[in-house]
């Protein structure tokens, strides 16, 4: 019976890679003669469908939007925003798709915010840890910024460790396509990963790592806790390298984006290590839902929220 379910469950995910996929070259042929806003609206009508389509999901997505902001009272907002959260999964793929066609374009109009936060942490010569999410044009973030002249690297999981491989290397080979730090790209999670993170910011250069990614750190998130992973304190404590949250949401057009940096967290160390990771993750977990709250409905990350309440409940159980 187990056999069996796995094979259902490899079935699923390589039917998911196949029609993602298909998506996104779908969207590469229909951007030759649709315009942006065309586009974000068949983007939009797919989130919707998917909405309307699976009552199960609507009502987990409608309960976690209630249980993490319980302020939103409003049940055509949840409405609003659930259905975004639903396009979420294949907006990467129209960001890509919008910035190969009119990048240009995005660049000329972008509107960025909070750059001196990046200048300072850069000044201090430590190397910068940039703290993002997956949140808005996060696929993008690689791109823009190598096209401001100050590319960072993104630690990535490797594709071959995710359920849908062929996707995950399609879409990395496309966004290095439009833009990346030539001399290192990606690092991919690996053995390895630990020893270049670390000479790339003794080098003085930037890192990208996410907060929205599940681990053995519990930490309070959307006021329950959460478990995540504490990569990104490690690094900052074994470089003293700054971490600076940064976002890249979309605007009110197709090609607008909005980009802010925030300042850099604020923490004192005491030389503990256990006790410091946990102080720099529960600053990493508190910018990254001042982000998510900024603009709650691009964040792709909603559909795991529980999960790391769950596991964070499980680990304070083992360690009772």
């Amino acid at each position: 019976m187990e056999d069996r379910g796995v094979q259902k469950t490899s079935l699923f995910f390589r039917a998911a890679e196949t029609v993602l996929l298909s998506i996104l070259h779908a969207t590469r042929f229909l951007s030759l003669f649709l315009p942006p806003r065309v586009l974000n609206t068949l983007y939009d009508a797919f989130g919707a469908a998917m909405f309307y389509t699976r009552p199960g999901m609507r009502q987990r997505l409608l309960g976690k939007l209630s249980d993490a902001m319980p302020e939103l009272s409003d049940r055509r907002e949840l409405d609003r925003i659930a259905i975004k959260v639903c396009g979420s999964a294949i907006r990467p793929i129209l960001d890509l798709v919008m910035f190969l066609r009119h990048g240009d374009s995005i660049m000329r109009h972008i509107d960025i915010t909070g750059q001196e936060h990046l200048e300072e942490a850069d000044a201090q010569g430590k190397g910068v840890i940039l703290l993002f999410a997956h949140l808005g044009s996060f696929d993008l973030f690689a791109v823009v910024m190598a096209r401001l002249d100050k590319p960072f690297t993104p630690i990535i999981f490797h594709p071959r460790t995710t359920p849908v491989p062929r996707y995950v290397s399609t879409m990395a080979l496309f966004g290095q396509m439009l833009g990346c730090d030539p001399l290192s790209p990606v690092f991919w999670v690996g053995k390895d990963t630990v020893r270049k993170v670390r000479g790339h910011l003794s080098a003085g250069k930037r890192v990208g790592i996410t907060f929205d990614v599940d681990g053995n750190c519990v930490v309070e998130l959307f006021g329950r806790p959460a478990a995540l992973a504490d990569g990104i304190a490690h690094f900052a404590i074994d470089s003293g390298a700054p971490i600076v949250p940064f976002a890249l949401f979309h605007g009110k057009e197709p090609l607008d984006r909005r980009l802010i940096f925030y300042e850099s967290l604020r923490y004192e160390l005491t030389g503990n290590r256990s006790d410091d990771v946990k102080t720099i993750m529960t600053e990493v977990a508190k910018a990254g839902e001042r982000m998510v709250r900024e603009e709650p409905e691009e964040w792709m990350s909603w559909f795991g929220l529980w999960h790391w309440w769950d596991m964070a409940e499980e680990l304070k159980k083992q360690s009772v």
